[in-house]
């Protein structure tokens, strides 16, 4: 027992690194798409011969996703997908899934590992992809609130300064990173296309969901309607935005000690149950040997689970 579980926690390992260095690749090779996309470069260059001809293990991921090319995904995957600002289609992320899950099962079967953990692997194999997913998503849509002072500051600034509203959205779109600059960027290149500024505001809002980004497009536009000082309200909008953020880093400081404590709490008897079934295992063995002991795992995981929801809930404060 004590062999097997050190053999899932280094398959748990050895997936969270292989995730982990397969999204520094996908990473260099959007910003490698997005160089290609938006820059014009007046020097041309020769392919080189990777381009030229892909690997074979790009080849074999790219075979693999054509599988699920036709598969209709539901609109929770590609809307994660774009929040989170990855080069990943649908497809892709679906083939990356099983590849990682099958990888870790096809480790599980050379350890030599019972059937049960064959299960146990596939489900952790594909489940990891999406939760790293979705905290790329909630790391990315956080830099919102700190980048539009930075935007509503350089915007309202080239405004007095004597630029026009594009000149100023175009500007933005050069000088700040993503997520911001490239989602203003293409708002440019759309309403130069003659989209309606209406259309455009209402995409990105829903490319990068954010109440703050919401408040500050229903803003523009209405004044874009009525008329006013533009600049000075960019101003406005600025201190109003700069003050909910500092509130919120206050209310984070002040929720720390529950959110440590809920993770603590919650981890706790997992720890226990670790370090005496590698300690002594025969103390340990009925827990999970006889009825009585699933009962109690069962009711002691429920109440952890009941508790960590309830600690959440209590430092989870709305502004």
């Amino acid at each position: 027992m004590d062999t097997a579980l050190q053999l899932i926690l280094i398959c748990i390992g050895v997936t969270i690194g292989f995730y982990l260095f397969l999204r520094s690749f996908t990473a260099r090779k959007r910003l490698d798409n997005r160089m290609k996309t938006f820059l014009q470069s007046s020097q041309t260059t020769e392919e080189s011969e990777e381009e030229k001809q892909p690997s074979i293990i790009k080849r074999f991921f790219s075979r693999i996703a054509d599988i699920f090319k036709n598969m209709e995904f539901s609109s929770n995957t590609i809307k994660l997908l774009n929040e989170a600002g990855s080069s990943f289609k649908p497809e892709e992320f679906l083939a990356f899934r099983l590849i990682t899950a099958a990888g870790l099962v096809l480790l599980t079967l050379l350890l030599g590992l019972p059937w049960y953990l064959w299960i146990a692997a596939f489900v952790i194999g594909f489940i990891v992809p999406k939760t790293f997913m979705k905290q790329k998503r909630k790391k990315r849509l956080a830099q919102i609130n700190y980048q539009l002072i930075e935007v509503l500051g350089m915007m309202a600034n080239s405004m007095r300064a004597g630029f026009s509203f594009m000149q100023a959205m175009q500007l933005v779109g050069k000088e700040v990173p993503d997520p911001l600059g490239p989602e203003f960027d293409r708002a440019f290149r759309q309403a130069g296309l003659g989209m309606p500024m209406e259309d455009i505001f209402e995409e990105m809002v829903e490319r990068l969901p954010n109440n703050e980004l919401e408040v500050v497009v229903r803003a523009i536009l209405a004044q874009r309607r009525s008329g006013g000082n533009l600049a000075e309200l960019l101003e406005t909008m600025e201190e109003t935005i700069r003050g909910r953020v500092r509130i919120l880093e206050e209310l984070r400081t002040l929720t720390a000690q529950g959110r440590m404590s809920s993770w603590i709490i919650t981890l706790l008897p997992v720890a226990l149950a670790a370090y005496l079934s590698l300690v002594n295992w025969e103390y340990f063995a009925p827990m999970l040997q006889h009825p009585l002991g699933w009962m109690m795992i069962f009711v002691g995981a429920a109440g952890n689970i009941i508790g960590w929801v309830f600690i959440r809930k209590i430092i989870q404060i709305e502004v």
